[in-house]
């Protein structure tokens, strides 16, 4: 199979042409890296009005035209016409980058398959497929990981900084499920002659919905945590104690991200949590940390995986 796709791949001419903002050239260079040897010519794009399928090929020709899509969405399609059979492959808008490139160069190299292949071609009724699962690569895998700078900043107390982990699940491009965590400094402060030492670790889940999707992202996410808390404190003529707390919190969060590598995004997040417990810490009566209504968290880091 493989030598007899190498002879009919030296001997097939490739006229390839592509609607702005796609690029013909970059098509071509990707069909010279997948077929060796075969015969590539970029040519003008089309009209408006024009299409593949109405364009003559000559005999050992493929005509291939790259456009946008005829229908609904951001969509790719691929037109390939061979002698009388054509056939026409969406591509989604998601892949408009090299891999969108390499799906219909993987779309003509399955045509120069199935010609070099001992079963005989129709060339009766033109074929035509909708499904691109054959040819377009895979959008990446479900999982994500992430790597954030956050500054949280309460209502009441000092700001903070912290470094956010996260990993999560995002089933479809419009969905995902994520758990994080934050990493923060230990955190003092005096009052009425006595120190308070303050220590917290915030666990986070998050249900976002995908308001945009492409190059750039929006997100619109719920938020809720589960911040474990303790506090120590210690005066002259008091004995030292220390409390654990769990403080609850929940609100919404609203995120942006841009690709910057297949895979990889850089990213923002702007939240707001409502805290929903007292978080006031008390020694003898007295308040000596103050409790926080809200908490305001603005983080900036690095997401990989998930789908694009």
């Amino acid at each position: 199979m493989l030598c007899a796709l190498t002879g009919v791949a030296q001997a097939t001419s490739l006229r390839v042409s592509a609607e702005p903002p796609l690029s013909g050239e970059r098509l071509g260079d990707t069909l010279r890296s997948y077929l060796d040897g075969a015969e590539v010519t970029v040519e003008p794009s089309p009209g408006a009005t024009d299409s593949a399928s109405a364009r003559p090929a000559e005999p050992g020709t493929v005509v291939i035209t790259l456009q946008n899509s005829r229908g609904l969405g951001e969509d790719a399609e691929v037109v390939l016409v061979d002698g009388e059979e054509t056939i026409l492959a969406r591509l989604p808008g998601v892949l408009r980058t090299e891999d969108l490139y390499r799906a219909a160069a993987l779309k003509v190299q399955a045509l120069l398959q199935r010609r070099a292949g001992s079963t005989p071609r129709s060339t009766s009724i033109p074929v035509l497929e909708q499904g691109t699962a054959a040819a377009a690569p895979s959008a990446g895998a479900g999982l994500l990981l992430d790597v954030d700078m956050a500054m949280l900043v309460p209502t009441g107390g000092p700001s903070r900084e912290a470094l956010r982990l996260g990993v999560g699940l995002q089933p479809s491009k419009h969905w995902r499920l994520e758990l994080g965590t934050y990493l923060e400094p230990q955190q003092s402060a005096d009052a009425q002659g006595i120190h308070v030492t303050s220590w917290e670790i915030p666990l986070c889940l998050s249900l976002g919905y995908a308001w945009h999707t492409g190059v750039w992202q929006g997100w619109l996410e719920g938020v809720g945590q589960a911040a474990i808390r303790r506090f120590s404190a210690e005066a002259a003529g008091i004995v030292s104690n220390s409390d654990m707390t769990v403080a609850p919190r929940a609100g919404a969060a609203l995120a942006a991200g841009i690709t910057i590598a297949p895979g990889l995004r850089a990213h923002t997040r702007a939240s707001v949590l409502a805290v929903l417990a007292d978080t006031r810490y008390r020694v003898d009566g007295q308040v000596v940390w103050p409790a926080a209504r809200a908490l305001v968290l603005v983080e900036l880091g690095l997401e990989y995986g998930g789908r694009e």
